[in-house]
């Protein structure tokens, strides 16, 4: 299997944390979509990453089809429950961690982009609010030891990557305070082999305006 796509994106390193946690092999296709959006449009039709080419050739896209795919290779050992309301909570704190993740980036995209003169005023603060009720409906949701319960999911996966992303690129409602449980959760995770393994090395980074 071939991963396309850096680790400064959270999806796509969601996808190395999980492939490292399975334990299956893969290589890595580093280009980025920024420098290099050719040679990734030849692989994803979106120029969009991440993308997981597997050994037969086919080409899996977007982070939560791949993790469906992988989820099925892994069976009983799945970060997903299989049924019931843990399935439920784990998929909604992982679509409430992603939809913050999507806030955050499009206010980091406008002000890397667009200059000064010509970013929306409106439309980051508003993005900034969303971001900041889906950090507030996380900690409100977030049980012990991990972000479901005993086990680790991809819930715990998607909310560890998003606070790198945060505390690398825009922290500003990211409260020591009152996320203070994320926070630790996160750097609990951090330390764990499958994060380790999918360490987001200062080459990846997006370059900072």
């Amino acid at each position: 299997m071939i991963l396309v796509g850096q680790y400064d994106s959270p999806v796509t390193r969601r996808i190395a944390i999980a492939l490292h946690h399975y334990g299956i092999p893969f290589t890595r296709d580093t280009r980025s979509v920024f420098g290099d959006a050719a040679a990734v449009g030849r692989i994803s039709p979106l120029t969009r990453i991440p993308a997981l080419v597997l050994d037969d050739g086919e080409v899996l896209i977007d982070s939560a089809a791949i993790l469906d795919h992988l989820d099925e290779q892994a069976g009983d050992a799945a970060l997903m429950p299989a049924a019931g309301p843990a399935r439920r909570r784990a998929l909604q704190m992982t679509a409430l961690a992603q939809g913050t993740l999507e806030k955050v980036a499009a206010v980091v995209y406008e002000r890397h982009f667009h200059p000064p003169e010509h970013r929306s005023t409106g439309w980051p603060d508003r993005c900034l609010g969303q971001a900041r009720s889906g950090l507030d409906e996380l900690t409100r949701r977030l049980v012990t030891p991990y972000a479901c319960g005993p086990a680790l999911t991809h819930a715990d996966v998607m909310i560890t990557t998003l606070i790198w992303y945060m505390q690398d690129r825009m922290d500003e409602v990211l409260s020591p305070a009152a996320h203070a449980s994320l926070i630790s959760l996160a750097a609990h995770c951090e330390t764990l082999p499958a994060f380790l393994a999918a360490a987001v090395s200062e080459s990846e980074k997006m370059p900072r305006t």
